[in-house]
């Protein structure tokens, strides 16, 4: 009876170290509303063309790529700033403990979705912070919506 008991225990802590590690493979709804938040203060800091507010929100990690505040105005605006950015728009999120992923749209006032952007984020120093940007796909119907 004692081995059956042994055997009981061992199986419940088995069963509650799996259902421990399921409940930590989850990310926590919470950092939605902070990601949200990050894409726009980073939206309004790049429609006011503020560096020192876009480095503000930028990863050390973004170096590594050789871009940073100039090189997302470059890219949001173009060499000329012919484009006339008012938003990141139709985003959507894809993040887990530590990672973000944004996908949207560069949008001017006529909301086309010909230019997409692909975001990525770190959580580092209990701030998500961005760490790349890069052009995104186009999906063949959808610059046309």
């Amino acid at each position: 009876m004692t081995a059956t008991r042994a055997g009981a225990a061992a199986l419940l802590v088995g069963l509650l170290i799996l259902l421990s590690c399921a409940e930590e493979a989850v990310p926590p709804r919470d950092h939605i509303p902070l990601l949200k938040a990050r894409l726009f203060r980073l939206q309004e800091a790049v429609k006011e063309q503020n560096r020192a507010a876009i480095d503000s929100l930028l990863s050390v990690q973004i170096l590594d790529n050789e871009q940073n505040s100039d090189s997302l105005l470059v890219f949001t605006y173009g060499l000329n700033s012919a484009f006339d950015f008012r938003q990141f728009g139709l985003a959507e999120f894809t993040y887990t403990h530590d990672k973000a992923r944004i996908d949207c749209f560069l949008m001017d006032s006529t909301q086309s979705r010909e230019r997409p952007l692909v975001l990525t984020y770190v959580y580092e120093h209990d701030q998500w912070l961005l760490k790349r940007f890069e052009a995104g796909q186009v999906a063949a119907d959808d610059s046309t919506m």
